[in-house]
């Protein structure tokens, strides 16, 4: 990434976090011409099977683009190719993880001021209206990677893409997911023996 692009992802990513952090404990942003998964996430959902079932939360004058949308369009995201989500005028879509997330990551492409973006998330929705965005389908700074984190305690349940205007193209949705509780246990367990075996060995040299 050259130092253009660098300046516009700092710029982009601190323009995101005054719109869409509200509260400290959810972290937003966006990396011009990057694309998702974030490092950390696992790949979700991709559209290449042309399947809306995914949106369990409802969609409405929502439907599944080519990689060419069918009359020459261009594809938004910087690597082409595939099929993606596409949220038309009037349109939205809801999608409901399957496990409680920690961050989530996707490909926001052609990025608009009518897009909207509410974050199902244990402290509250968060609404992310990208400013300044004009819905160039080439350029890096209106085609990236969207990201969010929330603190300690926090967890995404899931996304609505919402668009008063063609349109919300969204694909590679990603996320980090909250540890279920035996994981937790286990981990703290093996913190536990950890230190145990420690304080054990410095017991045995402290005789020796």
């Amino acid at each position: 990434m050259n130092k253009f692009l660098k300046t516009a992802a700092i710029a982009a990513v601190a323009s995101f976090a005054v719109a869409g952090s509200a509260n400290a404990a959810i972290v937003t942003g966006f990396l011009p011409g990057a694309d998702a998964p974030l490092a950390g996430d696992t790949l979700l959902y991709d559209f290449t099977d042309g399947n809306l079932g995914v949106l369990d939360g409802g969609a409405v004058n929502t439907i599944i683009q080519t990689g060419t949308n069918g009359s020459g369009a261009q594809n938004p995201f910087s690597v082409p190719g595939g099929n993606y989500l596409s949220v038309l005028a009037g349109g939205t879509a809801t999608l409901t993880f399957d496990s409680l997330m920690r961050s989530i990551s996707f490909n926001w492409g052609s990025l608009d001021t009518y897009n909207t973006l509410t974050i199902h998330w244990s402290g509250g929705n968060e609404i992310v209206i990208p400013n300044p965005a004009d819905g160039n389908q080439t350029q890096p700074g209106t085609n990236g990677l969207f990201f969010a984190s929330v603190g300690a305690g926090e967890s995404i349940s899931g996304l609505t893409f919402a668009s008063s205007q063609n349109s919300f193209e969204i694909d590679d949705i990603s996320g980090s997911a909250v540890p279920e509780p035996a994981t937790w246990a286990m981990m703290i367990t093996g913190f536990g023996l950890a230190g145990a075996a420690i304080r054990r060995r410095r017991n045995i040299l402290a005789v020796a």
